[in-house]
């Protein structure tokens, strides 16, 4: 059993190391394997979904592995939300399909033997040009009233391994890499609110995020990953 992470999709646009992974190391993989995606998975986005979607959805589903996803900024979250909610490895999550799974936000999962804290959720630079509830939508980050799920959910945390967000928290928001690799987007109220609420709430060994579209040991034990499959 093993474990996977790698950054955002965005319905399929960016697909980096995936598509090498499913040839080589993946080929050999089982459904107790997991691949997980940092955000920005993309493909709950259109009703009725897209040809594109249907058919990035029913390729990961016909992987060997299982593939997961936190949420993003770039999610359709009225799609995500109709699904049931059912509990799996100790957390709440949203089915997409029988193999491909969203982990919700402020969860803490048990996979291949060791701890996630999961907290999807970003605010979006290019909200002013997009359309609500077409292309945006206000719960891209967490409100009033799941912020404060998340936070007792982290307060009853001890520990874990592994802590998996989609945007870091602001003392880890490395500006200048973010500018360099065309991501121009800055810190923000959330990335605060992470800092403030999840940083130090209790221990872990890794931070894994995405959002900044690059791969990086930012400050260990955070870690910016993108293209990369980054192997736990």
């Amino acid at each position: 059993m093993a474990v996977y992470l790698t950054g955002d999709i965005h319905g399929g646009m960016d697909m980096g190391g995936i598509p090498a992974f499913a040839e080589g190391e993946g080929a050999g993989l089982t459904r107790d394997d997991f691949l997980i995606i940092l955000g920005d998975f993309g493909l709950v986005w259109r009703e009725p979904p897209s040809d594109r979607e249907v058919e990035l959805l029913a390729w990961f589903e016909a992987q060997p592995w299982s593939t997961l996803f936190i949420d993003g900024n770039h999610e359709n979250f009225d799609l995500l939300e109709a699904l049931p909610v059912e509990r799996w490895h100790g957390g709440r999550v949203h089915s997409v399909r029988p193999h491909v799974i969203h982990l919700m936000r402020g969860e803490t999962f048990e996979i291949c033997g060791s701890t996630f804290f999961c907290v999807g959720g970003a605010h979006s630079i290019d909200e002013k040009w997009r359309t609500p509830h077409v292309t945006w939508w206000e719960q891209e980050a967490p409100g009033e009233e799941e912020r404060a799920y998340i936070a007792e959910a982290a307060e009853a945390v001890v520990a874990v391994d592994y802590v998996l967000t989609h945007c870091p928290p602001t003392g880890q928001y490395d500006h200048y890499r973010a500018r360099w690799s065309g991501f121009w987007g800055p810190s923000d109220e959330w990335t605060d609110w992470l800092e403030e609420h999840v940083e130090g709430a209790f221990s872990y060994k890794r931070w894994y995020y995405g959002h900044l579209h690059f791969d990086s040991d930012v400050d260990d034990p955070h870690i910016a990953v993108f293209d990369e499959i980054v192997k736990l």
